[in-house]
């Protein structure tokens, strides 16, 4: 399975993957594991990024994705509602985030994003 941030989403996602106290997770919204907090009960497929530290416990996100930008972790049952090959890519019209498979299309329309992170100030 291969990811690709195009540059636009980049520019967006940078202070992320070059924190090294964070983890990035593709996160499929189903309720399992502390981060999932909803779970989607629809047909729907609802991916979303959150960042959290690495110390937290990431036993639900057991497989990764190396990406051009660094890992990506993932639930590895989630993989069956995924493309072979994926992009995240930035939509101008409203600047979000989108995840896009080669074959399906559109696989999260609106990409949000959740730092998680315990950020000391």
């Amino acid at each position: 399975m291969k990811l690709t941030i195009d540059n636009e989403a980049q520019a967006k996602l940078t202070d992320y993957f070059a924190d090294d106290n964070a983890v990035v997770l593709l996160d499929f919204d189903d309720g399992v594991g502390p981060f999932s907090k909803v779970g989607v009960c629809s047909l729907n497929q609802a991916f979303q990024l959150v960042i959290v530290d690495k110390t937290e416990d990431l036993h639900d996100y057991e497989e990764k994705l190396t990406t051009n930008m660094g890992d990506v972790y993932f639930k590895g049952y989630s993989d069956m509602y995924l493309d072979q090959v994926m992009q995240i890519k930035l939509n101008p019209q409203n600047m979000t985030l989108r995840l896009v498979g080669n074959s399906s299309g559109d696989l999260t329309p609106v990409l949000n994003v959740v730092d998680l992170r315990k950020v000391n100030n």
